[in-house]
């Protein structure tokens, strides 16, 4: 966590501080300062100030930018750190004692102190002097200038495969670490100190400036630098880069840099704020992998044609035991895709420069990030989107088997990353979408097509609670921006999300923030055990309420040792047996099963592609893997008869009549939704055959409540009738049913009982149609799956062969003698 906060702190230390920035006058290169701050011009010939008007500073600061890119590449941060240990050495002969100048791979930054606006004229005329000043063979800054390049030496790159991420990152490393002669410190000081190459900047009242102006206008012109040419960008589709880290990362360990170039500095520099999120999807996902991984610093610096950001990640030795290869590739692709759809999504605005200057703490990191973001440019050439993206790879030998590792054949690791990325780019998350347009909200679930068949008698509910502690995590993440319920059915569990757009939010935009809620907390987060307490909590309350408990003991007889084929939520018995490892591991176990998103997009069908993108870039993938539901285990046939069950104390005495099914009769399974909805209703077939009518003219019921639906699909489907009476009426209450069921099934179903279940069915298909909730799931399951209407013929014969008493399952539920009611 430490580390993670550090990286976001980076993005402001690196885009002013990171010697990596500069200005091309080359005819190919953009105009230097395309992101300064208000500048001050000094007269021809001279450096431009950019600067920064604050107050109540006790001092002011001044500062100097210089880039070298182009200068003795071969040499790394050689000249950087030479000519900046000449210019400090020369300051400080001159009087300047605070100043702080350091170099790196590309360039040197300075930044002083000053206070009154004489203070300041003498510290420009000291900086310009000894910038500009020739370098003599027996120079007196020549032995600062060794010390700091003795040094540097000592700092070499661990391979030169790193080379390009310290061209990224600007950070000091020796190339060639020979001392440099006095005549190759002049060429290069004669080369990098000139127009185009040099900014300067102030940060304080404006006396400042003024002097600064003052003392550049009237001092000579400044010469010429060399021009700078584009530095080289990685070739599309270039291989990793592989190297033996052993000794830089801990033994039989790996770490991965992403490097991504962009034509502009900004996005570079805007999207490392997200990509160092502790709780950014970066951070994340790689923690939701197989071998997870940390990310150690997020690196961003504005350079003279672009930008670069720079993310670095390490994987544990302990977790690469076993098939480690694969293990760093899957890290390896799933970071580069991140780091590349971040910076697409970032927005580039061209004040982020002015931003990051007038927002330091410090006068001198003001006047430091000014002048640095007055030589950023974009990339000639190049799109402003264009990125460019490569990617290093440092495997450590085991210490227990050094030799053994196939880690460190690079050409074996890079065919792993090829793989991954091309399993990365695989869509495994199956699509499904519809265009609402004028819609208020974006609606989406995302779930597991396998349900809860895996689940057993033991385990009935875990994969509820998985959906409840999901659906709970999201919503609490999402700062209540985003409804999140949970989605919990026989053929599905997941999370259903929706949610309205932020002001002057792009459609495409809202689908990715509603689909990264959603698809996070189902498909990457980890459940914590507060999470699970809550879910299983929650769960065991529904559990144990009086219809919920009838309920599973009708399961258990419907579907012996798979009662959640009927009741989803689970068992009282099955989540409390459940723990925190049991839903994690059920969790992890979702997340790998076929997966299924349904969009409502209320805008246009790119909404809708742009919000199954974001869900699939959520799910772990290895390559070539195939996602299967397990195999369900064969059902033993539903059990006949009548069983008891126990209610709480004070809970009225209710009975569930259920006719059984066959599985994967559609047919039979729409008949007996219209036998349904025949029975139910306060005019149905139920209501007269219990008394209801009788009830209202002042006789006595048999029961207070009845209804009729067809549970259990697909798995385990069943008609079930629901009665709830006094204790002293639910046998009788039972037994007119039966009898009812009985007369149907010997024909009495009449034109007017059809009609009426017509009308039921049009009600709650019009319901379902006015809910965005309902047609979500519908789109999801595929779409409506209505017949046609069955003919009275049709719903007689089906009743003369399923509504035999013979067949009849029952469960007559209690409350313990004395509390009845």
């Amino acid at each position: 966590m430490r580390t993670l906060r550090r990286a976001r702190a980076l993005l402001l230390s690196a885009t002013a501080l990171t010697p990596a920035c500069g200005a091309h006058l080359s005819a190919q290169s953009t105009r230097p300062g395309d992101y300064a701050l208000p500048t001050r011009t000094t007269g021809p010939g001279r450096p431009a100030i950019a600067v920064v008007v604050r107050q109540g500073d006790a001092r002011g600061a001044v500062a100097v930018a210089v880039t070298t890119q182009g200068i003795a590449p071969d040499r790394g941060a050689v000249v950087g750190v030479a000519l900046a240990a000449l210019v400090e050495a020369r300051l400080t002969e001159r009087g300047i004692l605070d100043a702080t100048v350091l170099g790196g791979w590309d360039g040197w930054r300075m930044r002083a102190l000053v206070g009154s606006a004489t203070e300041t004229a003498k510290a420009i005329d000291a900086i310009r002097a000894s910038m500009l000043t020739p370098v003599a063979l027996d120079d007196p800054a020549a032995a600062a200038v060794v010390r700091k390049v003795g040094a540097l030496a000592r700092r070499p790159l661990a391979d030169p495969a790193l080379a390009d991420v310290a061209r990224c990152t600007g950070e000091a490393y020796a190339g060639d670490p020979r001392l440099p002669t006095m005549t190759e410190l002049e060429a290069w000081r004669r080369a990098a100190h000139g127009l185009g190459r040099v900014a300067l900047a102030t940060a304080g009242d404006s006396s400042i400036a003024d002097a600064t102006a003052s003392t550049l206008a009237h001092a000579p012109a400044w010469p010429a630098s060399t021009p700078i040419e584009p530095s080289p960008w990685p070739a599309i589709g270039s291989p990793a880069s592989v190297y033996d880290a052993s000794g830089e990362v801990p033994p039989g360990g790996a770490r991965v840099v992403v490097t991504a170039r962009t034509a502009n500095p900004v996005r570079a520099v805007a999207a490392a704020a997200a990509l160092g999120d502790a709780r950014g999807p970066l951070a994340s996902r790689l923690q939701a992998l197989e071998a997870p991984a940390r990310v150690r610093s997020v690196v961003a610096t504005a350079h003279v044609d672009g930008g670069c950001v720079s993310v670095t990640m390490e994987l544990a030795g302990r977790d690469l035991s076993s098939d480690g290869a694969a293990r760093i590739a899957t890290a390896a692709a799933l970071a580069r895709q991140e780091v590349g759809v971040e910076i697409d999504d970032t927005t580039a605005t061209g004040d982020l420069g002015r931003l990051l200057a007038t927002q330091a703490p410090d006068p001198r990191d003001a006047a430091e990030r000014a002048a640095w973001w007055s030589l950023a440019g974009r990339r000639a050439g190049a799109r402003d989107d264009q990125t460019r993206l490569a990617l290093t790879v440092g495997v450590a030998a085991s210490r227990e088997a050094p030799d053994s590792m196939p880690l460190t054949n690079g050409e074996a690791l890079r065919a792993a990353i090829d793989r991954a990325t091309i399993a990365w780019h695989s869509q495994v998350v199956e699509a499904r979408s519809r265009v609402e347009r004028g819609q208020g909200e974006v609606w989406m679930l995302l779930a597991s097509t396998c349900g809860t068949a895996p689940e057993s008698s033991a385990d009935a509910g875990v994969s509820a609670a998985v959906a409840v502690a999901s659906a709970a995590r999201a919503q609490e993440a999402s700062g209540g921006e985003v409804r999140v319920e949970p989605f919990v059915a026989a053929d599905g569990v997941g999370v259903l999300a929706h949610g309205a757009s932020r002001a002057n939010e792009s459609p495409a935009a809202h689908a990715r923030r509603l689909a990264d809620v959603a698809a996070r907390a189902f498909a990457a987060d980890a459940i914590d055990s507060r999470d699970a307490a809550r879910a299983r909590t929650a769960l065991l309350a529904h559990a144990g309420a009086s219809g919920a408990r009838t309920l599973g003991a009708l399961a258990e007889a419907l579907a012996a040792g798979r009662p959640s084929w009927v009741d989803a939520t689970g068992t009282l018995f099955g989540l409390g047996s459940a723990s925190d490892e049991s839903i994690a591991a059920r969790a992890s176990a979702l997340r790998g099963e076929p997966l299924r998103v349904a969009v409502l997009a209320n805008a246009d069908a790119a909404q809708a592609e742009a919000a199954a993108r974001a869900v699939d870039r959520w799910v772990a993938r290895r390559p070539n893997e195939a996602r299967l539901c397990a195999p369900s285990p064969s059902l033993s046939a539903p059990r006949p008869g009548t069983y008891a069950a126990d209610l709480p104390a004070g809970a009225p005495s209710e009975a569930l009549v259920a006719v059984p099914l066959a599985a994967g009769d559609e047919a039979g399974r729409a008949a007996a939704t219209w036998v349904a909805a025949m029975l139910e209703g306060t005019d149905g077939l139920l209501a007269h055959s219990l008394g209801a009518a009788r009830a209202e003219a002042g006789g006595n019921a048999l029961a207070r409540e009845w209804s009729a639906d067809v549970l259990g699909a697909p798995r385990a489907p069943a008609l079930v009738i629901r009665v709830v009476s006094a204790d002293g009426a639910i046998d009788a209450a039972v037994a007119q049913t039966r009898t009812l069921l009985d007369r149907l099934r010997q024909g009495a179903i009449h034109d007017e009982d059809r009609d009426r279940a017509a009308a039921s069915i049009a009600r709650r298909a019009l319901a379902s149609s006015l809910d965005p909730a309902a047609r979500t799931i519908e789109l999801w399951r595929g779409g409506s799956t209505s017949s046609p209407a069955p003919s009275i013929d049709t719903l007689r014969a089906f009743a003369g062969a399923a509504l035999r008493d013979d067949a009849l399952v029952i469960v007559a539920a209690r409350p313990p003698r004395g509390t009845r009611r």
